[in-house]
């Protein structure tokens, strides 16, 4: 064995003993625990790839990837100029419940934690739409308990095609 095979080998033990590298229940390699997540938007068309689309329509979801099992998000929709400042929108979102304890984040499909599905058509009303873009909005989700250090993710992202009718 060569040397630098051999300083890689002592590394990796090391690394595993002293916990920095956690192991599944299978033995597989997870992510550390904490704010490693990712959150991104994806349009109604659904293919199950981890996508991030910065134009949706007013049906759409929300994919979360890599974050600690049994976490908790709050989600928050609100305008964004031009379109206004007020928030729209609110939900709660449990994660990974029980079925992934896959948490190495980066937006791969072995970190998929789940997705909520969301649609904007009925609280846009009132909003400024931009006529080439839409409506920009901002999701931010603050997740707990598990996340350390900054616990929020944000994306600003435009939705179209809404025709909101006058109330």
């Amino acid at each position: 064995m060569s040397r630098t095979s051999r300083v890689l080998l002592a590394g990796a033990t090391v690394a595993l003993a002293a916990g920095l590298v956690p192991l599944g229940s299978a033995g597989a390699v997870v992510g550390p625990a904490g704010n490693n997540g990712t959150v991104k938007i994806d349009g109604q068309d659904i293919d199950y790839a981890p996508d991030n689309q910065p134009h949706v329509g007013c049906n759409f979801r929300v994919d979360w990837y890599g974050f600690d099992q049994g976490a908790v998000s709050d989600v928050e929709f609100a305008l964004q100029p031009p379109s206004g400042w007020n928030v729209i929108l609110t939900d709660r979102v449990t994660l990974d419940q029980g079925a992934n304890p896959d948490n190495t984040g980066g937006g791969s499909e072995a970190g998929w934690d789940g997705s909520a599905y969301y649609d904007l058509k009925g609280v846009l009303a009132g909003a400024k739409e931009n006529p080439n873009q839409g409506y920009h909005v901002k999701l931010t989700i603050n997740t707990q308990p598990t996340a350390q250090g900054a616990d929020v993710k944000h994306k600003v992202f435009w939705v179209q095609g809404c025709e909101i009718k006058p109330s």
